[in-house]
């Protein structure tokens, strides 16, 4: 078969030549795209992830509005409950304060030096603070401070009983080591 005979076929049946050239452009096309199979897979399932992740945000994102005035209030109110480290005189007031609401005797009350850490906005700003009184207004005392105004924390508490007093009432000293929650 010669080149003049294979050109007499093709124009004897174009469509049939046609046919068979586009069958082997086809056969040729998937062959150099089926080395890429894995590599095709791996972009569909990172591409079906990341579609997924986009629909669960704009689900999610329907009561944003909401949940951020919600967030921002919480911070106000928080920022509102912390001690200021600075601010010496007015952090020691909330414990006399705390003193003449709960009739016991506020025996020592010092603001301790903070640690020196890594730079935080809030920080444990500690106190060791000593308080005697009858048993019923020392634990007055205790709860008032752990849900009092400023955010607490009671590393140690120490009691003894007192001597003196009333005959009927038990005299208790309470030695307290806290934590207010602040901002340096």
């Amino acid at each position: 078969m010669t080149s003049a005979d294979i050109i007499a076929r093709i124009k004897k049946q174009p469509i049939g030549f046609a046919c068979l050239l586009i069958c082997l452009l086809c056969g040729g096309w998937l062959y150099y795209r089926s080395g890429d199979i894995d590599q095709q897979q791996q972009t569909y399932e990172a591409k079906s992830a990341e579609a997924a992740n986009f629909s669960s945000n704009v689900a999610l994102a329907k009561n944003l509005p909401e949940q951020v005035a919600e967030l921002q209030a919480t911070t106000k109110e928080l920022d509102g409950r912390l001690v200021r480290e600075g601010q010496l005189a007015v952090n020691l007031q909330y414990f006399y304060k705390l003193e003449a609401e709960n009739e016991v005797k506020l025996l020592d009350v010092r603001q301790n030096p903070r640690p020196r850490s890594a730079k935080a906005s809030y920080v444990g700003i500690p106190y060791n603070v000593n308080v005697q009184g009858p048993y019923k207004n020392v634990m007055a005392f205790l709860q008032r401070l752990e849900k009092g105004r400023h955010l607490c924390r009671i590393n140690t508490a120490n009691f003894t009983k007192s001597a003196g007093g009333d005959a009927g009432a038990t005299v208790i000293t309470l030695s307290l080591s806290l934590e207010l929650l602040g901002q340096p």
